[in-house]
């Protein structure tokens, strides 16, 4: 099941380049970095569901497979998955700053 999460995660992430991202910064920090919209964690996740730490809602090893699936996934292509600052239910895939140069 994490293998099929994996691959799946891998190709959707794949197909994504930079001209389909926004270049953004993050709030506190100086480096930009693109990002685009994955969709909502309920929209995404395999129960449907917002698994707060505290709740008792059904995280299932399904649910964690597919998470962490999705993070592997992000690290192979380079970036990785942030939830949204305004709104922790949005997902979204992050690459860094491509001219980002040292000026030494």
């Amino acid at each position: 099941m994490a293998r099929t999460f994996y691959a799946a995660a891998l190709a959707e992430l794949k197909d994504i380049t930079l001209a389909d991202m926004v270049k953004v910064e993050a709030f506190g920090s100086d480096e930009p970095y693109y990002s685009t919209f994955l969709g909502t964690v309920m929209a995404l996740d395999p129960c449907g569901r917002y698994h707060n730490i505290l709740s008792e809602n059904g995280y299932t090893d399904r649910c964690g497979a597919f998470w962490e699936a999705l993070e592997k996934a992000a690290g192979r292509c380079g970036g990785w998955i942030e939830n949204g600052e305004g709104d922790p239910c949005d997902v979204f895939f992050c690459l860094p700053s491509e001219d980002e140069e040292d000026d030494d």
